[in-house]
């Protein structure tokens, strides 16, 4: 006969239960960063280029994760706002990876609304790019074309594998036309094959094709740029699964625990993965290289392919690391600290000497990435 408060089995079974995996909460925070970005960023202000690319894209996984229309808002604005030159007579033409990359949001944006037909150009100067874009002897499509007034044409840079990675993934995922992801999956190993080094599994920034060298030449290993491959990867086996995509599969897992054994104490990475000098301490921790990377473990943590007893405390250290880089302003509203200007292709001096500023627009995306993509997920039961 059970007792008054309830049978006794129940009483049982529920002391018996284990505890509940303790799991993150970081999506209040993470709105709470993009709406002082919002705020602090109008749409009418953001260039068409791959800074705001990396910013809208956060906006855009914070969409995913609230399902609250207010996330999605600047990034149609922006892209409505810009599309009209690539639909003139003549269109306006995209001269190289950097440039190309808004078109990542366009796709997403069709994918979500597929009555945002305003946005098409913006698609149809991609394709076009991707398609007419100089390539190396290998085949490596390069990430500057002859008319980009900055940059030097005949390199590949690991940072195209964002720029223009995403966007095949999200147009495969949005057309199921099979040369998109034929074309990511090729790429892929190509810039794999250009630009890591076999024996570290990780990435040098750059492959120039005149002098068949990498940049740069000494085994310094630029902590964005890895982040930039391990994304692409993620996202791709998140998307297609790792039975479909086994190159990618294998690449990424070696490539993932390689970085993942560079983490820092402070639960970031150098701004060179690597400190080829030492214990250089000028050679910080950079803030979104870390978010990058620790969105990338997440993301293969929930396809499936990295192992959670390894990198659950890997994401884990990580975002309490990020959530330690931001600081209040005398308003009280957040700050990024700590992202790095963009970067060249260079030396580890050159690496290391990169300055750093708060809120700049890549980080402040790049966290609200990390932070919406975390939450809910599982983190370490001895984690504070």
């Amino acid at each position: 006969m059970g007792s008054k408060g309830g049978p006794m089995w129940l009483f049982a079974l529920l002391a018996c239960a284990p505890e509940p995996v303790p799991t993150h909460d970081t999506l209040p925070l993470a709105e709470e960063i993009a709406a002082a970005g919002v705020a602090r960023w109008p749409d009418g202000e953001w260039s068409f280029d791959w800074i705001p690319t990396v910013w809208a894209y956060g906006l855009h996984r914070l969409h995913v994760a609230t399902g609250d229309p207010t996330w999605q808002e600047p990034y149609r604005e922006w892209l409505v706002d810009n599309a009209a030159p690539y639909a003139a007579d003549p269109p306006l033409a995209f001269n190289g990876s950097d440039s190309m990359s808004p078109a990542l949001l366009a796709s997403v944006l069709l994918s979500e609304d597929p009555s945002a037909v305003e946005v098409d150009p913006i698609v149809d100067a991609a394709e076009l790019w991707l398609a007419e874009a100089p390539r190396t002897d290998e085949g490596a499509i390069e990430h500057w074309g002859e008319s980009a007034p900055f940059g030097i044409p005949g390199q590949v840079w690991i940072d195209s594998q964002f720029m223009f990675g995403l966007f095949l993934l999200k147009e495969y995922d949005r057309t199921y036309d099979v040369r998109d992801i034929d074309v990511f999956v090729a790429q892929y190993g190509l810039f794999s094959e250009l630009c890591r080094d076999d024996a570290s599994e990780l990435y040098r920034h750059a492959y120039d094709d005149a002098t068949d060298a990498n940049i740069p030449t000494e085994a310094a290993y630029w902590a964005r740029g890895n982040s930039w491959v391990l994304v692409a990867a993620a996202e791709a086996l998140a998307q297609e699964g790792a039975v479909s995509l086994p190159p990618v599969s294998g690449a990424f897992v070696a490539h993932a625990e390689a970085v993942a054994a560079l983490q820092d104490e402070d639960g970031l990475w150098h701004t060179v993965l690597n400190e080829p000098n030492g214990d250089d301490p000028e050679n910080y921790t950079e803030t979104s290289a870390s978010a990058l990377i620790a969105y990338a473990f997440a993301v293969g943590l929930r396809a499936g392919v990295l192992d959670p007893e390894t990198f659950v405390p890997v994401v884990d250290r990580a975002v309490a690391g990020i959530v330690a880089r931001i600081d209040r302003d005398d308003e009280g509203l957040p700050v990024v600290e700590g992202t790095s200007y963009g970067t060249n292709p260079g030396d580890y001096d050159y690496y290391v000497g990169v300055g750093r500023h708060d809120d700049l627009m890549l980080g402040v995306g790049a966290v609200v990435m990390l932070l919406a993509e975390v939450h809910g997920t599982e983190r370490p039961a001895e984690s504070p």
